[in-house]
């Protein structure tokens, strides 16, 4: 049987990805031996596959990067909302009084204060490095922190 280009064109991709047989193989470097020109051109083919590849550690790389930044994000809406109700607890304090007045064993004002504290907390854990492990435990991902 003759081996032609075509042939070899085709079996290129399994060859430079490792998938091929041993046989596969051996035929394809018989082949590059006979041609030299085609072996040549295969070669660089081979590098330039290579460096496609590495480039996909950009694109993981930018991956996780926009990952981090939405949960960075989250956290913060978050935050907003646990200070939206902090402030609608110390309103309403404000508006209802307590025992003849306003004082910090309001029911509205311990409740805005813990309310504030969760807020600082969770903005806080936005300005980590690393806030998909705040976000995990946040949300109650367990298991699931690494992205």
């Amino acid at each position: 049987m003759n081996v032609t280009r075509d042939v070899v064109y085709d079996l290129l991709p399994s060859y430079f990805a490792g998938e091929a047989s041993h046989d596969t193989r051996m035929l394809i470097e018989e082949f590059f031996a006979s041609d030299p020109e085609f072996g040549r051109m295969a070669e660089r083919f081979g590098r330039l596959l290579g460096q496609q590849s590495s480039g996909a550690t950009e694109a993981d790389r930018a991956k996780i990067v926009f990952e981090r930044t939405r949960k960075r994000l989250q956290l913060r809406l978050g935050a907003m909302a646990w200070l939206l109700g902090a402030v609608f607890s110390l309103v309403m304090a404000g508006l209802t009084p307590f025992g003849g007045g306003i004082s910090w064993r309001h029911p509205g004002i311990i409740i805005g204060v813990v309310f504030l504290a969760m807020a600082l907390g969770t903005w806080a854990m936005s300005l980590s490095r690393y806030p998909e492990k705040w976000y995990a435990a946040f949300a109650g991902e367990n298991g699931r922190a690494g992205g």
